[in-house]
């Protein structure tokens, strides 16, 4: 019966109730924040999952896409060759505006200053000279005659 009488004088003292009743608050406080932080941690896992779906289906789509461009091309290139276009003998003759105006283009996606293939420039280059019709007068409007 001693150590029953100790407990109940243990609880009795006002220091030992204070500070359990101190050490519950300070529990439920980090409970209340750990509660808290698990949702945060739960609210962010729920966004990258769905940037993860978002993810895959734009891979998808773009797959898909592709899929329809190289068909497209393998189309168009079955047509040229059953044509007698594919074999690279045949360039149409292009008026001097649109050959600029192709130059213009191409040089903007594939011009080395803006990041783009010296090589395939030149192949472009070289294949806008083949097209381009052969002038004796190789003077302008504007130059001074």
């Amino acid at each position: 019966m001693s150590a029953s009488k100790s407990n109940q004088r243990l609880w009795a003292e006002p220091d030992t109730v204070e500070l359990l009743q101190r050490e519950i608050a300070e529990a439920h406080r980090t409970i209340k924040a750990l509660m808290r932080r698990l949702a945060d941690e739960q609210e962010q896992s729920q966004k990258t999952q769905a940037a993860y779906e978002q993810m895959k289906n734009n891979i998808v789509e773009m797959n898909r896409e592709h899929t329809l461009v190289e068909r497209e091309r393998d189309m168009w290139r079955m047509r040229a060759e059953q044509s007698g276009l594919g074999n690279g003998e045949f360039l149409p003759m292009l008026t001097a505006e649109e050959v600029s105006s192709i130059r213009r283009a191409m040089a903007r996606l594939h011009h080395p200053d803006t990041g783009g293939d010296s090589d395939r420039m030149k192949q472009w280059n070289k294949l806008l000279d083949d097209c381009t019709p052969k002038n004796t007068d190789k003077r302008t409007s504007r130059d001074p005659k």
